[in-house]
């Protein structure tokens, strides 16, 4: 059934329930709606009297029962049996649509929702509930764009949703028991930014996609936990694959493994570095797009242990020659020139 926000609506509402309240009454007999104040609690073992089932003259009552009140700007109508809330309940305040719910033998079953009653007349909020316990909660703004979203196990709430321009912003959510969050970002046209996922305990960042305006995927980052590594690839505009670089965890993230970059125009590698742990340790190499050894150097607990560096162009050919002394530092330079002749030193 449609949300109910207009005065002959929700009258035609109350004509249905007082028909369905006429039809409903015990052997066929005809029983038309009672006020509240004429029924009367019994008393019963329930934790609070209000739960106690309602009679009237004396009997459980089963039918409608009505309230005004607030000089007749509230009205109330709900349907029992048995003495127990059971069927559809609604109010309004004003001529407008204030609350509607559904009952199961004296408890919320089903979605109870109130109004923005004194504006657009849209849902305010909705709640799900199963015999009488919230399972799902809603919020919304006069517009009817969804604010919140809230999930519930029994009185531990598992899952949390806020949102930005009806648009899913924060999530916090569980995964055998380990809290989590989401968070998406997004342009200013809607588009969606970045998408991310962290622990929630010490906002360790478990995976990221982040994207163009376009829509395309900027980067991905994947963090695994049995290695306690990370590996982040960046894309261009194009699609193409533009790095490749792997982390550690000691307890920050750092270059930690190979590191890898690609040429825009075919996606050969263009670099290669290795890190331990943020130090340059291993083979550093880079390429030319057609796949040619451009330069290589080997590093040592951060420092350079070759002795002579070879730079060459393109086509394979030797360009120039450094030499290096024990610290890693450039002492001496021969350049060659196309030919492979000896252009300059210094």
């Amino acid at each position: 059934m449609p949300f109910i926000t207009k005065t002959k609506r929700y009258t035609y509402l109350m004509v249905l329930m007082i028909s369905v309240g006429l039809l409903s009454a015990c052997g066929g007999d005809i029983q038309l709606p009672i006020s509240e104040d004429d029924l009367e609690q019994i008393t019963c073992d329930a934790q609070y009297q209000s739960d106690c089932p309602e009679t009237y003259r004396g009997e459980l009552f089963t039918g409608i029962a009505t309230n005004y009140a607030y000089g007749k700007a509230f009205y109330r109508a709900t349907q029992y049996q048995d003495g127990l809330e059971h069927g559809y309940s609604f109010s309004t305040l004003n001529n407008q649509l204030n609350e509607t719910a559904w009952y199961k033998a004296g408890k919320l079953d089903g979605k109870q929702i109130s109004y923005h009653f004194s504006t657009t007349g849209k849902p305010q909020w909705v709640r799900l509930y199963q015999a009488g316990v919230k399972i799902e909660h809603w919020l919304y703004d006069e517009q009817g764009v969804i604010l919140s979203y809230k999930r519930f196990e029994g009185d531990k709430e598992v899952e949390s949703i806020s949102y930005e321009k009806g648009r899913e912003w924060r999530l916090y959510y569980f995964v055998d028991g380990e809290k989590r969050q989401r968070h998406k970002d997004y342009y200013a046209d809607g588009q969606l930014e970045s998408n991310s996922e962290f622990i929630y305990a010490d906002y360790k960042k478990l995976n990221e996609k982040t994207y163009y305006r376009n829509g395309r995927l900027r980067s991905k980052f994947n963090y695994d936990r049995a290695s306690n590594s990370g590996m982040l690839e960046t894309y261009g505009s194009d699609g193409k694959r533009r790095s490749e670089q792997h982390y550690g965890y000691n307890p920050l993230n750092t270059r930690h493994g190979v590191q890898l970059t690609f040429c825009g125009e075919n996606g050969q590698v263009e670099s290669s570095e290795h890190y331990n742990m943020g130090v340059a340790d291993g083979e550093f190499k880079n390429y030319h797009c057609n796949g040619q050894l451009e330069n290589s150097r080997t590093y040592v607990n951060g420092l350079v242990i070759d002795k002579e560096i070879k730079t060459y162009r393109d086509n394979g050919q030797l360009m120039l020659v450094e030499k290096l002394d024990s610290k890693g530092k450039v002492t001496h330079t021969t350049y060659y020139d196309e030919s492979g002749k000896l252009d300059s030193q210094w």
